[in-house]
């Protein structure tokens, strides 16, 4: 036996769990003065009274769905399945699903629920990687920052669509210039069909505004392609691009001029962060309840128009260019690793928010299959956002003339909200389906929202829980207001630009290094095997052979291949029409997108320096369970006091019993 199982894992078994039995009472301000046989039941009822549980399943099953849902799917995935072989992309799509981001997600749900405490302190398994739940957190905070810029938008065209006039179809408004031309003018012109507009470019030309831009890095929450062409070769601009460009944003020349804010955005940040507080406002026990409106109602959203799209004429080509599989692409990397990359970001682990739902659920619920249902109906998800997308495209297509792969080439807010604001102008009654299209894109995006939200708050809360804990309304409101003034900057002539460029360093980097190392952490240093007993404790269900491969090997592997895979296809981010960040920008954002990571290992070299003993004491030490890691149930607790683990003496044993575990363990 090696010497850190001798000096150790023993104190692991009892002194570990003796403190930490102290500390969650004490963190949760508990008086265990009950005598009686039940006062460690009454205890662990008070402690999950006091932090908040889920009032059911469902409850956590609709929040993390609701999480994982994002807009990517909206707007990224049905363009990504397109471009890269139609139906033949669902194969790798779901293989990456089924082999990587469902057992990453189920990982997270475990760590969450072990431990009951938000992302923040998950990981007092090894103190020297403890920094990977600050890293989290702040990932959560630094995305959710400029995330609220989308709600805003999304805010102020919902509010434009109660108008006598959707001010996007016209041309006679303050913001407009001599080169706009109404969407109905552009759209019903005759001459889209004859000599003077045939060509693939002049058609291209005369949309602009809505038809191009350059990819941008891909996360849950990505941009997309953020970019909008100003103007085009024929110098005419559409009326849905202008009210975009000159009204919403009010795009200024470039980030150094910033110009001022804009009262209208202001409104729209300040109404969204209020829908934000109020629903998270009392933790669980408030959101738990919102998300039976807001996980649901995007579903129904997208059910509706669905069914009047395919009433509209090329509705079926539309899905026909969706679906129609290439299976030659299937032999080029890129289809690959843009499959990977899919479901990577758009399940959303690593960034702290499945880890925190999971901490409110109940210690022994069995939460392998309402995880599944997650990861599936995700997958699905974006598949149904791909048809609908698609229908209203081909719709488009056909009246105009525009090539359906040309339509198709853009994503992000230039097809949320020039695109789509255009096509739905005409259709019949096109207040109506444009208030039923805003509003799903609100509770879409709200779902993350809540999530990285909670996922801040409660990282607070849990740190001083002592102080905190009852004034978890008061957290959350102060959280709000400090949020709302930190993102005014968004709401200026420049904030798209500001938005781009944290977008672009933020939420892709840090995310692969997040995942790589809590992979390292809980496969490779705490031990699979030893994971997956703390899994047996919680659910008493075995981890089999083929989901420990996935943890300890196989997902590593991919989260490597694609974090080298962004280094070599790195580019410095640009604005549609020519704008290029300037270097000290550029450095700029490079910088704010590395101090999670800086984070992370400045807080592990803090707890290397306060460790003692020698360096390779320390070491082992730094990488063995702290006094603080223990499950939360406080029945568990007495158990889990009693039976230390013991790693095999050789690291070759202990891989092999990280892979196959028991002789009972089965392998699906």
């Amino acid at each position: 036996m090696d010497v850190r199982n001798e000096n150790n894992f023993d104190s692991v078994g009892t002194t570990t769990c003796t403190s930490a039995v102290k500390r969650h009472d004490e963190v949760l301000d508990l008086d265990s003065d009950d005598d009686s046989p039940d006062s460690s039941v009454s205890t662990n009822e008070a402690q999950t009274r006091d932090r908040g549980l889920w009032a059911n399943k469902l409850e956590f099953f609709l929040a993390i769905t609701g999480y994982t849902v994002g807009l990517g799917s909206v707007w990224r995935f049905p363009m990504v399945c397109s471009r890269n072989g139609g139906g033949a992309f669902l194969i790798p799509f779901f293989f990456f699903l089924i082999t990587s981001g469902g057992p990453l997600y189920y990982l997270e749900v475990c760590l969450g629920q072990f431990t009951g405490l938000s992302a923040g302190l998950a990981y007092e398994f090894c103190p020297l990687l403890k920094g990977l739940g600050i890293l989290q957190v702040l990932l959560s905070l630094t995305v959710l920052w400029y995330l609220m810029d989308v709600l805003a938008w999304t805010f102020y065209f919902l509010y434009s669509c109660f108008q006598s006039e959707l001010p996007w179809t016209t041309c006679n408004n303050s913001w407009n210039t001599h080169r706009c031309r109404a969407v109905s003018e552009v759209w019903s012109s005759v001459d889209l069909h004859n000599s003077s507009f045939q060509g693939e470019t002049v058609v291209k030309d005369v949309y602009s505004g809505m038809l191009n831009g350059s990819a941008s890095i891909i996360s849950n929450v990505t941009m997309g392609n953020t970019n909008v062409t100003s103007y085009n070769s024929s110098g005419t601009s559409t009326s849905a691009y202008e009210f975009w460009e000159y009204k919403v944003i009010a795009r200024s020349s470039g980030l150094e001029d910033m110009g001022s804010i804009q009262i209208h955005l202001v409104v729209s940040f300040f109404l969204a962060w209020v829908f934000c507080v109020a629903a998270v406002i009392k933790g669980v026990k408030s959101l738990g309840k919102v998300v039976y409106i807001t996980a649901t109602a995007p579903y129904v959203f997208l059910t509706i128009i669905f069914i009047k799209g395919l009433m509209l004429d090329g509705a079926l080509d539309g899905m026909e260019t969706f679906l129609k599989p290439d299976f030659s692409k299937l032999l080029t990397y890129q289809v690959w690793v843009d499959a990977a990359v899919q479901v990577f970001f758009s399940l959303g682990p690593s960034w702290g928010t499945v880890i925190t739902m999971s901490s409110y659920n109940r210690f022994h619920d069995k939460s392998f299959w309402s995880t599944t249902l997650c990861v599936c109906s995700a997958g699905f998800t974006s598949f149904y956002n791909g048809l609908v997308v698609f229908t209203l495209l081909g719709f488009m297509a056909k009246t105009t003339g525009i090539p359906l792969h040309v339509v198709a080439s853009q994503s992000g807010p230039g097809l949320v909200f020039v695109v789509f604001p255009t096509v739905l102008s005409q259709m019949p009654v096109p207040h109506l389906w444009s208030v039923l299209f805003f509003a799903m894109l609100i509770t879409v995006a709200f779902d993350s929202l809540f999530g990285m939200f909670e996922t801040v708050t409660s990282a607070v809360i849990d740190l001083f829980p002592h102080q905190l804990i009852r004034h978890r309304s008061a957290i959350n409101i102060i959280g709000g207001l400090i949020f709302f003034i930190c993102e005014l900057p968004l709401t200026m002539n420049g904030g798209i630009y500001l938005m781009q460029l944290a977008d672009w360093y933020f939420s892709a980097f840090a995310v692969l290094f997040s995942s790589f190392f809590q992979l390292l952490a809980v496969c490779w240093l705490y031990g699979t095997d030893r994971f997956a007993r703390d899994i047996h404790y919680m659910t008493g269900r075995d981890v089999c052979v083929l989901l420990r491969i996935m943890w300890t090997i196989v997902i590593p592997s991919f989260v490597s291949v694609i974090f080298f895979i962004f280094l070599l296809q790195y580019s410095a981010p640009s604005y549609g029409d020519g704008y290029v960040y300037s270097s000290g920008a550029i450095a700029a954002g490079i910088f704010m997108g590395l101090v999670p990571i800086i984070v992370m290992v400045g807080v592990g070299i803090f707890t290397f320096i306060r460790l003692k003993g020698s360096c390779l004491q320390r070491l082992k030490t730094g990488c063995s369970p702290s006094e603080k890691w223990c499950p939360h149930d406080h029945e568990t607790k007495d158990i889990y006091l009693k039976e230390s683990y013991v790693y095999p003496a050789t690291k070759w044993k202990t891989f092999c019993l990280n892979i196959r575990g028991s002789d009972k363990n089965t392998f699906f």
